[in-house]
């Protein structure tokens, strides 16, 4: 059966931006991101949060970053959080949203991703791919499962190396007849899980080459 999309009450949450320091141009910078390219997907460096009109309280030497879907919701990343449930809040986007759309029109094939840094470092180097908001099979909407049959030929999902990412990969290609591409798992070895991590390590070319081996381009 398909996945029950569970309705989720979001916050309010308001932000104030402020420009770019060296040291976040420098974190982007190592996943081969430009400032132009944190323009255009709308990555924002955040000043001061609000969540529920009150102060949300956040620790200014750390690095974070603000993501803004249609210029209404936000999700904050903290890359360097202590806390795991703190690096990806406060987040107040739909589960069911999915960035990039614009790039599968008229695919062959589709790369579908779970973080908006995976498609920005994938995109570098093959067009046709977007990003889900998690590994979950609630991120497929009826919707979203729609467009990407409508709009690819093929759909490969690309989800983390571990465990967890593998067996949500071979649930949601079962509901829905995708296939997938994951991290070959030997990087697991380098504490490396998704091509983001490829490509900080070992540059776009290695991540190149993974995509020509598993033949997603000539």
């Amino acid at each position: 059966s398909q996945p029950e999309i569970i309705e989720k009450k979001y916050s309010t949450i308001q932000c104030i931006t402020r420009k770019f320091t060296k040291e976040e141009l420098k974190y982007w910078a190592e996943y081969f991101q430009d400032i132009e390219d944190l323009k255009k997907e709308n990555i924002y460096s955040i000043s001061k949060i609000f969540l529920n009109k009150e102060r949300f309280p956040i620790n200014m030497n750390e690095l974070r970053f603000g993501y803004l879907y249609n210029d209404l919701h936000w999700k904050i990343y903290t890359p360097f959080s202590i806390n795991k449930k703190m690096k990806w809040a406060p987040n107040n986007i739909p589960l069911t949203t999915m960035g990039g759309k614009q790039n599968i029109i008229n695919c062959d094939t589709a790369i579908v991703t779970k973080s908006l840094k995976d498609r920005m470092v994938i995109q570098k180097i093959y067009p046709c791919v977007c990003d889900v908001q998690n590994e979950s099979a609630m991120c497929f909407s009826e919707e979203n499962v729609k467009f990407l049959k409508d709009n690819s030929k093929r759909q490969i999902l690309n989800f983390d190396n571990d465990a967890t990412g593998v067996k949500n990969s071979q649930q949601i290609t079962k509901l829905f007849g995708f296939d997938y591409i994951n991290l070959p798992r030997s990087y697991m070895s380098d504490g490396l899980s998704d091509f983001s991590d490829v490509a900080k390590a070992y540059g776009l070319n290695t991540v190149e080459k993974i995509l020509k081996r598993k033949k997603i381009i000539i």
